[in-house]
């Protein structure tokens, strides 16, 4: 067998149409210029294949349900504007409303919006089981006769029934809250940068 080098090599006369075309040797330059230009066409058309680039990442999951960063981000400056509260509590909160919306939706609910559709959820699942008994209304207004300044009972008893409607329901809602987180998956993966 013999052997060639690439600058010995010949190339024989070929056709292509009426045209004869012959190449004559493959010079050094022209191994050098083919090879300059494999270089710079990898080295531009394949720099993803190189290098990784995290565009967003989960902080937590919910059951099957992934919270990106992005996502708490944004949920976290739009809460911040109304309340005064740290990126884990924005967290927490989205957990707790992605808790509700799971059972709101496997009770087969619907809204127009999520924010309907958790309050049709909690009045459905929360709210039709309490009952403010009017001696629970006296006695809170016996309680706080000074912030009432002099009131009449019967002018304040909706206000007050309703704030005691309010605070029940909110005590009722943790615990549900607590129920689904213990009977779901939930796993944080907040780390502090």
């Amino acid at each position: 067998m013999r052997y060639i080098s690439a600058s010995d090599m010949r190339f024989k006369k070929w056709e292509l149409g009426n045209r004869k075309w012959e190449v004559e040797k493959i010079t050094p330059f022209s191994l050098i210029f083919i090879f300059c230009f494999l270089l710079l066409t990898s080295y531009f058309l394949l720099p993803t294949c190189g290098y990784a680039e995290v565009i967003d990442s989960v902080v937590a999951y919910v059951d099957e349900t992934a919270v990106t960063l992005s996502e708490l981000r944004d949920y976290y400056l739009e809460a911040k504007k109304t309340a005064n509260i740290t990126e884990e509590e924005a967290l927490n909160s989205m957990i707790n409303r992605l808790l509700l919306l799971k059972e709101a939706r496997a009770m087969k609910l619907e809204a127009q919006t999520d924010d309907e559709l958790l309050k049709d959820y909690i009045d459905i699942k929360i709210g039709s089981l309490i009952l403010i008994k009017e001696d629970a209304v006296i006695s809170f207004y016996n309680e706080h006769l000074k912030e009432f300044k002099g009131k009449d009972y019967l002018t304040v008893r909706d206000t007050i029934e309703k704030y005691l409607f309010e605070a029940e329901i909110n005590r009722q809602l943790k615990k549900h809250i607590e129920e689904l987180r213990t009977n779901s998956e939930v796993r944080i993966r907040l780390t502090d940068k």
